[in-house]
């Protein structure tokens, strides 16, 4: 009874947030205050917190997980809503921002979401080629279903904001409880953290975008695969409806993501194995499925990689001028290089824009540049711990991260947007291989990390000069490729010194300090 309880009054207590909420929402709402909006936010708030509770629950997580979770969602919901206001006012004169989009994407799809909702036509032609803005369908029929549900009568886009800041945070608690048992309790911390505050992922959420579901549902895949030795077959099975609402929001996320999921489960599952034919046949497969998935998706990766590339070129005079200068082979090669360097940091920050997006980019591309060194660091953390499972899991998460980084560079081309947005995708991945490789830093007190930051630092001063120059006729005047060639040579003189250090300590640069 006591049981019972506690579990009405938590319910009631969060009806009550939830109605709270959607109060707030309907008074900020352009138009003013009504029932229907206060009726429409208020319903989903409700659903969405009680919904959050209840995996919180299932999950049997801690209370900090519960707060970190809301700060995550709240975030994101306030980051949403803020923009949703001050763009019509402070943005570009442009209809997305006059809308309160900050996504052209967001704007398109949702607006036709709302025409889908406003159109008697069956949700399923979402999935129809008339809506173009959605060429998975997943997204659109979710926010039109939305629409016809808790708003037939008005256009309320902030009802997409607590769908997808909701999916977006409850992924901390998935992502804390899947590397607890394995990595720690530090590690499993610092990546939750990393998951709710990593500022593009932040951005998605506060968006009316698929991206923040599909960062969602990656991590709760990601902590069934991590579960199949308890679960079983309810992991299996968990497993399949989470990957087919993937493919529905995107087929190629969820043909990247099933790839990590198996090899990773093999890695675990191949630990117990000792018959080494069994596991090279394992090893085997995975590569024809692999090698298949490459084959299936190529053709169309290089045509999108073509056009992106393209759209570089014509949207940026130097980078054309930088083309020219180089040979055919080494187009791609550095078309995909200055896609990992997106947001750049100092052309964030330097660049003339108005002060809302230089704010914005530059929260972007910090929480991206503090990543990197860390993404640098990990093979040399990797290097001076024991074989084992773990090292092999960790190597599969860096791998990941790294191969999906260099895809989607290519997919995107020099895109200042798309780049950040399609790597953050993989961001569970992202997160256990940052907070690893700190807290392995730390524990050891390695100098490798602080050597990666001071490449870091290099990369980042030359650039500041760069753009300054290039701006503001202000700095040193120097030639990019000479400037390359300084970051290049100095940066390896560090990395050098490093060695140097590390052989004169303890005779291997591979083994602890």
């Amino acid at each position: 009874m006591s049981v019972l309880t506690k579990t009405a009054r938590s319910t009631l207590l969060l009806l009550a947030a939830g109605a709270l909420l959607g109060l707030g929402l309907a008074a900020l709402e352009p138009g003013g205050l009504n029932g229907a909006s206060v009726t429409a936010y208020g319903a989903l708030a409700a659903l969405v917190l009680l919904s959050g509770w209840l995996i919180w629950r299932l999950l049997g997580a801690e209370p900090k997980l519960g707060w970190m979770a809301l700060t995550a969602f709240f975030l994101r919901l306030a980051l949403g809503v803020a923009l949703g206001l001050l763009l019509p006012v402070i943005g570009y004169d442009t209809e997305p921002q006059n809308a309160g989009y900050i996504f052209f994407d967001a704007f398109q799809r949702d607006t036709q979401a709302w025409q889908l909702a406003q159109s008697g036509a069956p949700l399923t032609a979402a999935f129809n080629s008339q809506f173009f803005s959605d060429q998975y369908g997943g997204m659109l029929i979710t926010s039109a279903g939305l629409y016809r549900i808790f708003s037939p009568d008005l256009h309320r886009p902030w009802l997409i904001l607590l769908l997808t800041a909701f999916v977006s945070a409850i992924g901390v608690i998935f992502i804390y409880k899947t590397f607890v048992e394995r990595f720690g309790v530090k590690t499993a911390s610092l990546a939750a953290w990393i998951f709710a505050l990593y500022p593009e992922s932040i951005l998605l959420g506060a968006a009316q975008m698929r991206d923040p579901i599909l960062i969602g549902l990656a991590a709760m895949n990601f902590y069934f695969i991590n579960r199949w030795r308890e679960l079983r077959w309810k992991a299996a099975i968990w497993l399949v409806i989470l990957l087919a609402l993937l493919a529905a929001f995107s087929w190629l996320v969820a043909l990247g993501i099933s790839a990590v999921l198996a090899v990773w489960w093999w890695i675990d599952y191949s630990a117990d194995l000792t018959d080494r034919r069994r596991r090279l046949m394992g090893w085997a497969f995975l590569g024809l499925l692999m090698i298949s998935g490459f084959t299936l998706t190529s053709r169309w990766l290089q045509a999108s990689a073509a056009w992106d590339i393209s759209e570089a070129l014509r949207n940026s005079g130097w980078i054309q001028a930088l083309f020219d200068q180089l040979p055919e082979s080494l187009l791609t090669p550095f078309i995909v290089v200055y896609g990992l360097a997106q947001p750049v940091l100092p052309a964030a920050i330097i660049d003339p824009a108005l002060p809302i997006w230089s704010v914005l980019t530059s929260f972007r591309s910090v929480g991206w540049y503090l990543l990197i060194p860390l993404l640098l660091y990990t093979p040399f953390a990797l290097a001076k711990i024991p074989p084992g499972t773990q090292r092999r899991l960790l190597f599969c998460s860096f791998a990941a991260v790294i191969t999906w980084a260099l895809v989607s560079s290519l997919r995107a081309g020099g895109d200042l947007w798309d780049n950040p947005r399609y790597r953050t995708l993989f961001i569970p991945w992202m997160a256990l291989t940052a907070a690893w490789a700190w807290n392995t830093a730390r524990e050891m007190q390695d100098a490798w990390l602080g050597r990666w930051y001071m490449v870091m630092g290099i990369f980042l001063v030359f650039f500041t000069n760069w753009y300054l120059y290039r701006t503001f006729n202000v700095g040193i005047l120097i030639g990019f490729w000479q400037m390359v060639a300084a970051i290049v040579v100095l940066s390896a003189l560090v990395i050098g010194w490093g060695v140097v250090q590390e052989f004169r300590t303890c005779g291997n640069p591979f083994t602890k300090a």
